[in-house]
């Protein structure tokens, strides 16, 4: 079984056409495969698709679609959702004290893979700190973007 962590920059690329969306979809179609979503990541996703929408990327009318097809995708068991604990936030700490360069959501995405290390997951991130940061941290990374 593979398993995919997925950050919103990775997971926006599923339901918006632009550069990783190929390697995106790719992944999806993986047999024997789960992709796991942090539940904070829901509120990423949307804003960023809202963002899409209001700077002319997506109509309103393709903004509605895309939540429809992820809320379908969802409903069907495509993800596993993971919520963060007081260890996630534990572990956000000390990442941030060692890579203060950090921001929040950066933190609380490695946070979460660190925790879903014995599954030998794959964190799938087109930002460029949290790939870079996998490998010290023991984890492996997938950026979309290099496709």
């Amino acid at each position: 079984m593979a398993f995919f962590y997925f950050d919103s920059t990775a997971l926006v690329k599923r339901y918006s056409r632009e550069r990783g969306t190929r390697l995106v979809n790719a992944l999806f179609t993986k047999r024997d495969r789960k992709i796991i979503v942090g539940l904070f990541t829901l509120t990423e996703f949307y804003s960023a698709l809202a963002l899409k929408a209001r700077q002319g990327e997506l109509t309103r009318d393709d903004w509605y679609s895309v939540v429809l097809k992820f809320e379908a995708e969802s409903d069907r068991g495509l993800y596993q959702y993971v919520s963060p604990t007081t260890e996630t936030f534990v572990t956000t700490k000390h990442l941030i004290m060692e890579y203060p360069m950090l921001r929040a959501a950066q933190a609380l995405h490695l946070a979460l893979a660190v925790e879903l290390k014995p599954l030998r997951v794959f964190v799938v991130s087109a930002d460029q700190q949290i790939v870079e940061l996998c490998r010290p941290l023991g984890l492996k990374s997938i950026n979309p973007e290099d496709d």
